[in-house]
């Protein structure tokens, strides 16, 4: 990794600059910070990357070689697979954190990813919610004092509120909505609050709460459409559809039904196969009204 003063001045001759062309630094004080004999504050380095037009986390990725740092690299790789479906590839992740964690044992984030896979190995193993994972409570209990999470929290408790009891993962819902709402545009690449309000929707399905459900839902589905995502509005629209199916009406399959064929046409077969086996296994029989 390259010093701040190397990549300022990387940047400063990216940029075109000349040492004397920055707001609130004189010639002699930026070549003293480009050679590493001055030391910067942050928000004299945040100065200099208001006159680069530049994020920190830009810079920082320019002075880690135009590389993530290993933990990021993990997190956005684990981030962009859904690993319910993408079973090889989920395997590939889990490889990597275990390496990881067992190079830097402290890496708490990849510690958390690594549990969250096994949870998610669980569930789908076990074809229910109400798995066994103490460590996931280990991981609330640490992060429930806390007076604030960073987006990597997050996103680790938005995955992880499937397996507490659902009086704990209420509260896990909400105060994940809670600290999100300063990280939207920060997490945007990730999609991050269409993601977790689908999942949401679908965890209350399971749990029947078909109202709030659908609440959750069709916010997720204006999002959704906002921003383009046509396969998260092919399985919202989808999961609409199972909702009217189980609160009684007599069409609703068909919805799912063209939605499977969608995933087919757009050469999705394995989200196809992932939507066909959880209509069939949970809901196809099932119709009920439900008053909550």
């Amino acid at each position: 990794m390259k010093t701040i003063g190397e990549t300022i001045k990387e940047i400063r001759k990216m940029k075109g600059f000349t040492q004397s062309d920055f707001t609130d630094f004189s010639q002699p004080s930026i070549a003293s910070i480009e050679k590493s004999n001055r030391s910067i504050s942050i928000n004299k380095l945040n100065s200099i990357l208001a006159d680069f037009k530049m994020t920190l986390r830009e810079f920082e990725y320019i002075r880690n070689d135009y590389e993530l740092s290993k933990t990021d690299e993990l997190f956005y790789d684990f981030a962009s697979v859904k690993n319910s479906v993408y079973a090889e590839q989920g395997k590939q992740i889990v490889n990597k954190l275990g390496k990881h964690i067992a190079e830097n044992p402290s890496d708490f984030v990849i510690y958390c990813l690594f549990i969250i896979e096994d949870v998610f190995v669980k569930i789908s193993q076990q074809n229910t919610y109400e798995v066994d994972s103490p460590e996931s409570f280990q991981i609330w209990s640490t992060l429930y004092g806390r007076e604030a999470w960073s987006y990597q929290e997050i996103f680790i408790m938005s995955k992880l509120f499937y397996v507490f009891p659902e009086e704990i993962a209420f509260k896990v819902i909400a105060r994940v909505e809670r600290e999100m709402i300063p990280y939207i545009n920060f997490l945007r690449e990730i999609n991050f609050d269409t993601t977790f309000y689908v999942n949401v929707g679908k965890y209350l399905i399971h749990k029947n709460n078909l109202k709030k459900a659908k609440e959750y839902l069709q916010k997720a589905a204006i999002l959704a459409k906002k921003n383009d995502k046509i396969i998260l509005e092919i399985d919202i629209n989808a999961h609409l559809a199972i909702i009217d199916h189980l609160n009684g009406s007599e069409n609703a399959h068909l919805e799912v039904e063209k939605c499977i064929n969608k995933f087919i046409v757009i050469d999705r077969e394995l989200l196809a196969k992932d939507l066909t086996s959880d209509w069939e296994l949970f809901f196809k029989k099932k119709q009920r009204v439900s008053n909550q």
